[in-house]
């Protein structure tokens, strides 16, 4: 039996690697749903699943652990405004995709990311602010994807797939989210909220599909994520808002309920024939 002191210690070893864990676990399901569901069901099924909040979810409960309401209520709204580089991280890899090598691709849809991150953190944003930033990115990318007929047309160029390739992925979302927390003190609330959206898990899943499905399939998916991350930019910002009148807890919690309620809501319109 532990004596007193060693069990004080295991227990706050455990504490240290519960976190950890879960958010292997949590990225892990998400990266393998997304690849499954993507060669299986096609890049909308994909696409919904990669935008679910697995990495930036997990984040944002062991940030409200850490901090308080305003520090993440801070991170929330900048988290809602860098949704949009995320969106044209999206573009640009889907216009690319088909016309460029994987890497060359997949290395300028990331610098966009970054270029428009680093603006974004000089601005101060407010919710108004926010919600114009994301139409201003979102509505010509959804005009887009209704007009680009001719992604995805090629035939898949499936790839063997390594045993190690979706583990490593999940291990590196997983890794990156445990960064931002660790160091989200020494960045503010501001930084944090937009280092939390660098889209780690959708560049794992294209980094894990590209060779299996080909170029222009991978830019379709990339497309078809658009819909899912505007939605992702809403829960973000109600998140923000829900906040300060209720309390963390239940602003996660809405949050969380209005990612089921619109990707429920996309998969409903794809079933109709009216998305993807």
């Amino acid at each position: 039996m532990l004596n007193p002191a060693g069990e004080r210690s295991y227990q706050m070893t455990a504490m240290l690697w519960f976190p950890f864990i879960a958010k292997v676990l949590a990225t892990a399901l998400v990266v393998v749903s997304a690849s499954v569901a993507a060669e299986a069901l096609g890049p909308v099924w994909g696409a919904i699943i990669a935008c679910l909040p697995a990495a930036t979810g997990p984040a944002y409960v062991f940030l409200a652990m850490q901090h308080g309401p305003d520090f993440v209520a801070t991170s929330a709204l900048n988290s809602a405004a860098a949704n949009a580089a995320t969106g044209l991280f999206l573009i640009t890899y889907g216009i690319l995709a088909r016309r460029m090598p994987a890497w060359r691709s997949l290395g300028a849809a990331v610098a966009v990311w970054l270029a428009v991150s680093l603006m974004m953190q000089r601005v101060v944003w407010t919710p108004v602010e926010v919600v114009a930033l994301n139409l201003a990115v979102y509505g010509p990318g959804l005009i887009f994807i209704n007009k680009d007929e001719a992604a995805g047309t090629e035939p898949a160029q499936p790839a063997r797939r390594r045993w190690f390739d979706l583990p490593l992925r999940a291990a590196a979302v997983a890794a990156f989210v445990s960064m931002v927390v660790t160091v989200s003190a020494a960045l503010g609330p501001a930084a944090t909220g937009i280092a939390a959206m660098f889209p780690i898990s959708l560049i794992s899943l294209i980094i894990i599909l590209r060779p299996r499905l080909g170029g222009p399939a991978a830019g379709r998916l990339a497309l078809n994520a658009l819909p899912p991350m505007l939605g992702f930019g809403v829960l973000m910002l109600a998140m923000h808002l829900a906040i300060k009148p209720w309390g963390v807890a239940a602003a996660l919690g809405l949050a969380l309920a209005v990612s089921i309620l619109w990707s429920g809501a996309l998969l409903l319109l794809q079933a109709r024939g009216r998305y993807g």
